[in-house]
């Protein structure tokens, strides 16, 4: 059954790039929050991880194209072309005005993070969790279950190990992030097995498939809320492996659930066209808008209009940025 906005696999996926719309706009008000309050408002583990692996899960469902055989040479040349020369043009660029923002950043510390992955994580992760997938989905031969196991391997050793490291050594080895890019596996996976198996994305975009995964998020999110659980992706602080892997996927199928039902917001899903773009500067254009307006003598001061406001200020900048850089799209070889 094919999706709003889904055609054959030769249009976008409308509900996907709306989908991606919003949690775009999810990460750069935590990155609002962060830099105007200089702390989270909103607790991270009450939707920036589930928003984070609703990218990923996106992800594994475009990597299944029904029109198209999978070639993992043709794979990894799309990888290169559209995350990882991305990836090095965008962050070699802005690491001169970040190393000056970062007073306490030599250049020299901001290129070793360039080169060493760590300049945009969740790039990077993205990137390793594709190459791995890549060649997974040709050395199961598409058996579902061989590469649904060979996607949670990983997670569990990682889950097993994690609390008998310190966490010091984990970000020390976690050379482009390959830490989390193992970790979001699973979901990777799991947006591979909804595509491939059409009827899995019927059953959810049910009203009460619906109404049960938001009673089960409320009843996830009270209980991670009220232990004080950590389920942060970056740098690595996971109390629960297990809750982590159920409310994630629970989460982002919810978030996309949501999203088949909504009516088209062009602007919302022209946001997750071009979320990549949008996550190279999520952090630098929060930094300084929040940065201009403690200047000009309007701080936070204990008032979330502000947030809003400089939210606002925020995405509208962004966007408008985004808009400039991907007039080079032809250059630059941006994915969409």
């Amino acid at each position: 059954m094919e999706g709003k906005g889904e055609k054959a696999g030769t249009q976008r996926l409308a509900w996907a790039d709306l989908a991606r719309g919003f949690c775009m706009m999810a990460i750069l008000l935590f990155h609002t929050e962060k830099y105007y309050a200089g702390e989270e408002i909103i607790p991270y583990a009450l939707y920036v991880d589930n928003v984070l692996i609703t990218f990923f899960f996106i992800s594994g469902y475009l990597f299944h194209n029904p029109q198209k055989a999978f070639s993992v040479p043709h794979k990894l040349l799309s990888i290169l072309r559209g995350i990882i020369i991305p990836y090095f043009i965008f962050t070699a660029v802005i690491a001169l005005p970040k190393a000056f923002v970062h007073d306490d950043t030599s250049l020299a510390e901001t290129y070793a993070d360039v080169l060493t992955g760590h300049a945009s994580w969740f790039v990077a992760a993205l990137a390793v969790a594709q190459v791995v997938f890549a060649f997974y989905v040709k050395i199961s031969r598409y058996r579902p279950m061989a590469l649904a196991w060979m996607c949670a391997l990983p997670y569990l050793i990682i889950a097993t190990t994690y609390h008998l490291v310190d966490s010091e050594r984990w970000t020390s080895t976690n050379f482009w992030c390959w830490h989390n890019a193992l970790l979001m596996l699973p979901f990777i996976c799991a947006g591979y097995l909804f595509r491939r198996h059409s009827q899995w994305m019927t059953l959810i975009k049910r009203p009460c498939a619906i109404i049960l995964m938001l009673i089960s998020e409320v009843i996830l999110k009270y209980w991670i809320h009220s232990h004080s659980l950590f389920m942060t992706l970056q740098p690595i602080h996971i109390d629960s492996f297990t809750l982590l892997l159920i409310d994630g996927l629970i989460g982002c199928l919810l978030i996309i659930a949501v999203c088949h039902w909504l009516p088209r917001i062009k602007w919302v899903e022209w946001t997750g066209a071009h979320s990549l773009v949008y996550y190279f500067i999520c952090g630098g254009i929060p930094l300084l808008v929040t940065r201009v307006l403690t200047t000009i003598g309007r701080p936070y001061e204990d008032n979330y209009l502000n947030i809003i406001i400089a939210f606002i200020l925020v995405y509208a900048i962004s966007s408008a940025f985004s808009f400039f850089i991907l007039s080079f799209k032809k250059i630059l070889k941006i994915s969409e």
